[in-house]
């Protein structure tokens, strides 16, 4: 028995006629229409709505856009461009920082000094190269080329600059004169440590700064009285010599307190027990006549008128008057406060046509304050018609001391 094929929904078709019959499609529904197919149809609209694309499916919807018609953008991992390392980042910076490094070493001189943050700035040179050995590491680190070129250059400026203070130096001329300097900050201990110190060291010119009138007749000062045949005593001075001392005078290069528009020599205190000014001697060595300008000048400070503002001020009056002074062998010693990486040190030494002892013969950097931890030298002696053999810093000897001795030994 025949069974007679089942006709489909649109009318009676036979089976090759049926296949050669394209699919329709349904054109999307408005709202509230149902879709044909049922329920699945509508679970799968539904699904295409929450991110606003068809994806069609097994029903024979064809995909559409989201509103707007653009392609979703693709993804980190994607097409797109990935968003750099860690490691690529770090390099990058290390790689900025260098150069920065680089380019404040080589031209800080050429940095306007506003309100003397430039002068801060050059204080702590020579520490500069801590940060940039680090850097040198983490460009290491992070395989940075980038980072390894730029801190590699500021390495090499830094060498390049202050790698000959690493070495030892001087001059093989035999010393004539040893002179012992420090600021002693008001402390009788530390006055009878430096007595002992200059009479085991055979120094034979002792200057002494921060010396209040309190101490002079202390029996610390005593003592160096009876080691050293000349010693003289003015203001917040004291010069200890076994070569007679003649034309002692104060030298005002700053005031405070007072006004010197007359003429008249001021030595004014800033602060309690510390003199801002200079004592010239003339010390008579067998060689001819040594002018000594022992000098405290004022401590650099950050106020509402910038860095160092008072101290500047110093420099340039003992600037002008030692440049008006030709004695023909002359030297400034004691405490400058000033650094000899800041710009204002040149006035003081290429400006004046003198020497640093501690940079013709010093060893490293010589460090002076603070005596528990030296991070900059503020006690030089400057020369001219000498010189410096040998500069040393000598260590600290006594509790509450500010200031390292320094030791400087030359050829008159």
């Amino acid at each position: 028995m025949a069974v007679e094929p089942q006709r489909g929904i649109g009318g009676a078709q036979d089976q090759d006629t049926a296949s050669s019959t394209p699919t329709p499609v349904f054109p999307r529904p408005r709202s509230g229409e149902d879709l044909p197919g049922g329920t699945d149809a509508q679970d799968s609209d539904a699904q295409n709505s929450e991110d606003g694309v068809d994806r069609g499916g097994a029903d024979g919807y064809e995909p559409t856009l989201a509103y707007g018609g653009e392609e979703p953008p693709e993804h980190a991992g994607g097409h797109g461009r990935p968003w750099p390392s860690a490691r690529q980042q770090i390099g990058t910076g290390v790689a900025v920082l260098g150069w920065v490094l680089a380019a404040f070493l080589a031209s800080h001189r050429f940095l306007p000094d506003t309100a003397g943050l430039a002068s801060l700035l050059e204080t702590w040179l020579p520490w500069l190269a801590v940060p940039t050995a680090l850097l040198l590491i983490a460009a290491a680190f992070a395989r940075s080329l980038r980072g390894l070129l730029a801190t590699g250059v500021a390495a090499a400026v830094w060498l390049g600059v202050y790698g000959p203070e690493l070495f030892p130096r001087g001059d093989p001329l035999p010393p004539n004169l040893r002179v012992i300097s420090e600021d002693v900050n008001a402390s009788s201990v530390e006055l009878a440590a430096v007595g002992q110190l200059a009479a085991n060291q055979h120094a034979d010119v002792v200057t002494l700064e921060h010396l209040p009138p309190t101490l002079a007749s202390s029996p610390s000062t005593q003592y160096l009285n009876s080691t050293y045949g000349f010693h003289i005593t003015q203001y917040e001075y004291g010069v200890w010599s076994r070569y007679k001392i003649t034309d002692a005078r104060a030298i005002g290069v700053t005031t405070t307190d007072s006004d010197t528009s007359n003429g008249a020599t001021a030595l004014v205190a800033a602060v309690p027990h510390v003199v801002v000014g200079a004592l010239r001697v003339t010390v008579s060595t067998p060689q001819g006549p040594l002018v000594l300008y022992v000098v405290h000048i004022p401590q650099p400070v950050l106020g509402d008128q910038g860095f160092a503002k008072v101290r500047d001020e110093a420099v340039n009056r003992l600037v002008s008057t030692v440049a008006a002074d030709h004695a023909d062998k002359l030297a400034i010693v004691g405490d400058i406060n000033v650094a000899q990486t800041d710009r204002r040190f040149t006035q003081l030494s290429s400006g004046l046509g003198l020497t640093s002892a501690q940079g013709a013969a010093g060893d490293g950097f010589g460090f002076t304050w603070p005596a528990e931890f030296p991070v900059v030298r503020l006690d030089d002696l400057l020369v001219r018609g000498a010189t410096p053999v040998h500069s040393v810093v000598l260590p600290a000897l006594a509790g509450g001391q500010t200031h390292l001795p320094i030791e400087i030994d030359l050829h008159l």
